[in-house]
């Protein structure tokens, strides 16, 4: 099964308005995909209705965020539920500066319905950082029963690596994210120590032709599902996994 684990939505000001639910999950099923996650800048806002049009059209979704640490390191956070992102998401807005959003410069963060109909704007500006370091992230995401993924950890800003150039002792960490310009065999040439952790390839998708131009993670499970994408991650299996 195809997955892709890292899609934002209109709600991320640096996505484009095409980014609404029936969209993300048509163009995820012409590519193949069995199972994707929703995941805006410090919000789930959206991903209830891409779940409701993914239950209508036969695709598995799961609620996420990519967060922006203390440190601007970028962490995907994936959940089982909705109960679990939400309440996730409602720490993470305790620590997220009250700085409203200027669609002029950012752009507008966009509230779909599951009709793809614009019903609001989120007021607060999410391309910042929260104010809680890249432990303390990690923590809540492990108390919310979610998965920890380091997001494009090639990249030289808002990385792990790029940021801090290592891993914290107290980080655990479910898997790590290459981006789709970056290919498995450069990331084990390259980063030696970190061979040890399942290595994903999401799309990282602001725009649709995102999705179709990515190089997903092929995964060897029985279903699509949270349990099974977590049984995988914690199997150690790592030939279960191969990027396209």
């Amino acid at each position: 099964m195809y997955i892709d684990l890292h899609i934002h939505t209109g709600a991320s000001p640096c996505a484009a308005k095409e980014m609404s639910p029936w969209n993300i999950v048509r163009m995820s099923q012409l590519e193949g995909l069995s199972l994707i996650a929703i995941t805006d800048h410090n919000t789930a806002a959206n991903a209830g209705a891409v779940m409701r049009v993914g239950d209508e059209l036969g695709l598995v979704i799961l609620p996420g965020m990519e967060v922006q640490t203390r440190e601007e390191v970028h962490l995907l956070a994936i959940f089982p539920t909705l109960e679990a992102v939400a309440a996730f998401e409602e720490f993470i807005w305790d620590h997220l500066p009250d700085i409203p959003n200027r669609p002029e410069f950012f752009g507008e963060q966009i509230l779909y319905d599951s009709q793809d109909r614009q019903v609001a704007s989120i007021e607060r500006l999410l391309l910042q950082s929260v104010m809680l370091g890249v432990e303390e992230v990690g923590a809540a995401i492990t108390a919310h029963a979610g998965l920890t993924i380091a997001a494009h950890i090639n990249r030289r800003s808002y990385s792990l690596i790029g940021q801090l150039g290592f891993v914290p002792r107290d980080l655990k960490l479910d898997a790590i994210e290459i981006d789709r310009s970056f290919s498995h065999k450069r990331f084990t040439d390259e980063y030696v120590s970190l061979r040890h952790y399942p290595v994903l390839s999401n799309s990282d998708a602001h725009q649709l032709t995102d999705i179709v131009e990515s190089h997903q993670s092929a995964v060897l499970i029985q279903e699509p599902s949270f349990l099974a994408l977590r049984e995988l991650l914690e199997s150690g299996e790592g030939h279960r996994i191969r990027l396209r």
